[in-house]
């Protein structure tokens, strides 16, 4: 069989090609021009406690940090500043750009790929995470801004309890929708969303 001739790429071409291709991975960043996902809506004002930058609600309510019952689902309201004063989220419709899943511990890091794989149970003494968080991210942008800008709305349970290794999972829109309770509406354009 006879042998290709491979062509000599230069270091200068190689890194152009390695341009362009980050360049257009900045491609697909939301705009405001980009239709959205769906929508997030806020019925009435939410308070954003002074030196935080969060709202945590769970069973349909505001919940404070210490008191989420972290294996339930609870969702996560963030804006984008943290001020000395309470801050006031006006009601309003949030466009949702963006939806992505992780999986990370209680630090933020993500799980490793083998407490992933191994969906193993920790005890703790054994060097497995003891929580494991299945997120799922609504990046938002306000159609109007009046106030605080809204960030991000992250939904989560602690999925690391005993007897769960293989139910493991990203929660459903109905178990987000009941952790945000009335309070919100969440509106997914289906045909472009997984949840």
């Amino acid at each position: 069989m006879p042998r290709l001739p491979i062509p000599n790429l230069s270091r200068s071409a190689l890194t152009i090609a390695a341009l362009a291709m980050l360049l257009g991975a900045c491609n697909h960043l939301p705009g405001p021009d980009e239709p959205s996902l769906g929508t997030l809506q806020l019925h009435s004002a939410l308070i954003v406690e002074p030196d935080a930058a969060s709202v945590r609600l769970q069973y349909g309510r505001v919940v404070v940090r210490n008191a989420v019952q972290e294996q339930d689902p609870f969702c996560v309201f963030e804006i984008g500043s943290v001020l000395p004063q309470s801050q006031t989220v006006q009601p309003g419709v949030f466009r949702i750009v963006t939806v992505s899943h992780s999986i990370e511990t209680i630090a933020g890091i993500p799980a490793s790929a083998s407490s992933r794989l191994n969906r193993r149970v920790s005890y703790g003494g054994d060097s497995g995470p003891t929580n494991i968080y299945y997120k799922t991210t609504f990046r938002l942008r306000a159609n109007l801004t009046d106030g605080p800008e809204a960030r991000t709305l992250v939904c989560m349970s602690d999925q690391n309890a005993p007897g769960n290794a293989n139910l493991m999972r990203h929660l459903t829109l109905a178990e987000i929708r009941a952790a945000l309770g009335d309070g919100f509406s969440l509106n997914l354009e289906t045909s472009q969303t997984r949840i």
